[in-house]
């Protein structure tokens, strides 16, 4: 029987349900922003939370057939010293030296991982106006792959940051969203899919390497 063929202009739906996610938490994150409510106080910094882990959800989704999870963590090196001041998501190899949660339906889950058992390291930022080159220097003395994710940034600002962050080591930099002083919000959904993908071809490769 003859396959009917699929219009070149209709996105994959396997890309579509990788930014799924993306889409409702812009909206939730730009509703508070627009009311400047985006730093005050407690609720950005629940803000900040709730960012890096409806991006761990996701990369869980994306990771979810490989032996890999995706955590709020920090790395300890193999002499058990703590060797991260921040990592805002660490994805690794399936297991941990420790975790802190106390309960079988954590509210906190935050686990302590040996960085030889790191696959990559996401730096999240809320709103991003230059680029931390002394994070990803550190950081990459323990595991090579890091990325940034801003909830957002100037739209003007965008191409300058995806240079700033390339020079400085990151692996790529992805934001939520764009706004200018006017409040208009942009997206780059491509940007997101590029995020995503390379995510999944660090597990891949990373896999491979073990293999």
């Amino acid at each position: 029987m003859p396959t009917k063929s699929i219009p070149k202009s209709r996105q994959p739906l396997a890309d579509m349900l990788k930014v799924e996610a993306f889409h409702g938490l812009k909206e939730e994150l730009f509703k508070y922003r627009i009311q400047g409510l985006q730093d005050t106080g407690i609720l950005g910094f629940v803000r900040g939370l709730r960012l890096s882990a409806q991006l761990i959800y996701a990369i869980r989704d994306l990771i979810s057939s490989f032996d890999y999870e995706a955590d709020w963590g920090h790395l300890l090196t193999l002499e058990g010293h703590s060797c991260s001041p921040e990592c805002d998501i660490i994805i690794h190899k399936k297991g941990y030296l420790h975790n802190w949660n106390g309960h079988r339906d954590p509210v906190m889950d935050f686990k302590f991982i040996n960085c030889e058992d790191a696959v990559a390291v996401i730096s999240c930022k809320s709103f991003i106006k230059t680029v931390d080159k002394k994070y990803v220097k550190d950081i990459r003395s323990y595991v090579n792959k890091v990325f940034l994710f801003a909830e957002c940034c100037e739209p003007s600002a965008v191409n300058r940051l995806k240079k700033s962050a390339l020079k400085a080591g990151y692996e790529s930099f992805c934001y939520l969203y764009a706004c200018d002083q006017k409040m208009e919000c942009i997206v780059d959904q491509k940007g997101w899919i590029d995020f995503l993908t390379a995510i999944e071809e660090v597990v891949r490769a990373h896999r491979r390497g073990r293999s």
